[in-house]
């Protein structure tokens, strides 16, 4: 039976911070003090915890051979041999399954989602991640999922605003691991993309993720289940996240792992600590 610590590296629970994303329509809905949302929040939350480590189980035993020959990737459990891939899929599979049930005690919705979540992201670790810009759709869809899981577990009202900016930073995070994929030249994504196109798109996606977030924070709606348009605040904020992650990723080519970069870059930590304290304060003080 292999050891308790490759199989909690091969569930990357570090990349959990992703999930966050299910929280925010309760964080937005002003709900987070009501308690029976806040437990359907929670469990769709956990559920996706569950879910995206049951992906990233099943996508490294597709990736072994070539995670091998990955500088940082090699270290992975299953591409050192720390656990089968046996081992592997069958982790998968329990995840899935805990995922399915953990959403079932919120509520069917939630459900539905995570199905739609395990298939999609199973199809693209199948074979689906080696077509341009379908890979990066895919991937972004996710986010847009967790938006409506949050919604549905904590059982709020949704606003197309909140869809359209989880999936359009999506795709602005995803296309900049491309790019840092390209830079380093690994896993054979030169062959894939195109370095200028990817940096043109990253550059209208920023600016449509600021457009958009600007957008929500003036709507009529907005204003109007808030009480007012102090949410504009919080745009700086957002504004310093984005052309520190620009910076980053354009300059530096540290586009590898946006989880990485939101928790250890000074400046990205500072944006969303910033961010949420703002909107903690505007939203709820």
């Amino acid at each position: 039976m292999p050891a308790v610590k490759p199989l909690l590296e091969l569930a990357r629970p570090g990349q959990w911070i992703k999930n966050g994303f299910v929280l925010l329509p309760l964080f937005f809905a002003h709900a987070l003090l009501d308690a029976a949302a806040l437990r359907g929040a929670l469990l769709a939350t956990f559920a996706f915890c569950l879910a995206a480590s049951a992906v990233y189980a099943f996508n490294d035993t597709r990736d072994v051979a070539r995670d091998r020959l990955h500088p940082d990737k090699r270290n992975r459990p299953l591409a050192r041999g720390a656990i089968s891939v046996a081992c592997a899929l069958w982790m998968s599979v329990l995840l899935a399954v805990l995922a399915m049930i953990v959403a079932a005690l919120a509520n069917l919705h939630v459900v539905a989602v995570i199905a739609i979540y395990l298939a999609s992201q199973f199809a693209y670790s199948i074979s689906l991640k080696h077509i341009p810009f379908v890979d990066v759709l895919l991937v972004a869809s996710g986010f847009g999922l967790r938006i409506l899981a949050g919604g549905f577990g904590a059982q709020v009202p949704l606003t197309g605003w909140i869809l359209v900016m989880a999936v359009l930073l999506a795709l602005m995070l995803v296309l900049g691991k491309r790019h840092g994929d390209l830079v380093h030249d690994v896993q054979g994504r030169a062959a894939l993309y195109d370095r200028r196109t990817v940096e043109r798109i990253l550059l209208v996606l920023a600016a449509s993720v600021l457009g958009a977030y600007l957008l929500y924070s003036l709507s009529p709606d907005v204003m109007a289940r808030h009480g007012h348009a102090a949410l504009v605040y919080s745009s700086p904020w957002v504004v310093l996240g984005i052309a520190r992650y620009l910076f980053l990723v354009l300059k530096r080519g540290a586009g590898g792992d946006p989880s990485r970069l939101a928790t250890r870059d000074p400046l990205m930590l500072l944006a969303s600590i910033g961010w949420l304290a703002t909107l903690g304060f505007i939203l709820y003080g």
